[in-house]
């Protein structure tokens, strides 16, 4: 009896090992195409659109935030409901209509109607970073768990450098105009909830007990577990620091390039790099944090530089900026994959609690999002087109002292 128990019980972690390859595919193709491409085609398409839809450039910054602004309504409840629910479901539905909303920002009349779309895209696109980890945290741990999470964001960094480098210079004179762009970039989101629906699946588990901690949790115990531990709300609110310098930078760059005097060409290839060197820079930090032990190091770090390099843009030349962007670019996603990785390594949280934690802090990090582009880019009129940088510079050195705060998690095995 023991011995088959044995044998069932290789088959199941055999089948477990094979399959957890193809569902990180799926969830960094998931991060790559909703939150990389269909997000980050705007910031390059926003003089055209600002255009067509007669934007100044607060309106831009409202819209732009107008996607993290759902995030804040739907990051917590999404991380629970996939806790609840499970990940074949949830990102079953989560892709199709992200890929239904954003291609419906194409059909935008007015300011009023563009920021209707963009909410509504939002209630998936910002929702995706509190929910595709799930998949890392259930089917990896160890020092895997760290890489896996590292891979995400290389996936992000690669659909961002394609809707940068493409949308604008592009697919918009090929396709004849920015609506049928964003037509195009709904497509791929939409066809992976297929994907999800028809191949996903959650780990195998013996009879006796899980071999990954995933099953289906209360609401109401995931909830009240997350909300007691200090750690994932001091890393919250640093994420909120964080991803609102994130946030206003990468929606305000290629204007700003325009504003000074660069090309059309020039500013969104910027873009493109900041975009790109984010899919080099994350795994060789990952792999650092896992060499030396600490997490919370690395983070810290990461922070500092993104910090200085957005703060100095106003006043170097076009070398400076050029450097300071690739900086930027491969320092940029890393604070997210060491967070969501801290988070999985508590003691507290696993992968059980995982979904619930994340979508915690997506809801912190997504009120910053929402309000630093519009609040950086209305400095502009009054103190000039370099002061929404250093806004959004002193936002990130805010997220310093409460890093500190964090206590480190237990050392990856």
């Amino acid at each position: 009896m023991a011995l088959e128990r044995s044998g069932t019980d290789y088959l199941i972690k055999q089948d477990n090992s094979r399959y957890q390859w193809y569902a990180l595919l799926l969830a960094m193709l998931t991060y790559g195409s909703i939150a990389g491409a269909a997000r980050l085609c705007m910031p390059v398409l926003f003089p055209d659109i600002a255009a067509d839809l007669n934007l100044d450039l607060v309106a831009m910054g409202t819209v732009w935030g107008m996607d993290p602004l759902a995030g804040v309504f739907l990051g917590l409840p999404s991380g629970m409901l996939i806790d609840r629910f499970g990940i074949k479901r949830t990102l079953t539905v989560v892709c199709i209509f992200a890929g239904i909303f954003g291609a419906i920002r194409g059909l935008a009349a007015d300011f009023t109607t563009m920021s209707a779309y963009m909410f509504l895209f939002g209630l998936m696109a910002a929702v995706v970073p509190s929910i595709t980890p799930k998949v890392t945290a259930v089917w990896f741990s160890g020092k895997r768990l760290a890489l896996a999470n590292g891979m995400l964001n290389v996936a992000w960094s690669l659909g961002a450098v394609i809707a940068t480098l493409s949308s604008a210079t592009l697919l918009a004179p090929l396709l004849g105009g920015w609506r049928n762009v964003l037509f195009v970039f709904g497509v791929p989101p939409f066809l992976l909830g297929l994907l999800w629906w028809f191949t996903g699946r959650e780990p195998q588990r013996r009879e006796d007990v899980s071999v990954i901690d995933s099953g289906a949790v209360p609401l109401r115990e995931s909830l009240s577990n997350i909300i007691h531990i200090k750690n994932v709300w001091l890393l919250g609110f640093a994420l909120m620091c964080y991803w609102s310098t994130n946030m206003g930078f990468s929606g305000y760059l290629p204007t700003y390039l325009r504003d000074i005097g660069w090309t059309a060409v020039r500013a969104d290839t910027a873009m493109t790099l900041l975009s790109g060197f984010g899919a080099l820079g994350v795994m060789p930090l990952v792999m650092l944090s896992n060499r030396i032990g600490s997490r919370k190091l690395v983070m810290l770090g990461t922070i500092i530089v993104m910090a200085i390099t957005v703060g100095l843009i106003p006043f170097v030349n076009e070398t400076g900026v050029w450097v300071l962007v690739v900086i930027g670019g491969l320092i940029r996603a890393v604070p997210a994959a060491i967070g969501n990785t801290m988070l999985f390594e508590m003691k507290e949280i696993g992968g059980k609690y995982a979904g619930t934690a994340i979508g915690l802090t997506t809801s912190l990090g997504m009120i910053g999002s929402f309000a630093a582009p519009p609040l950086g880019n209305s400095l502009e009129g009054s103190f000039g087109s370099g002061a929404p940088m250093l806004f959004w510079a002193a936002l990130a050195v805010i997220s310093i002292p409460i890093i500190l705060m964090m206590k480190e998690p237990r050392k990856t095995k």
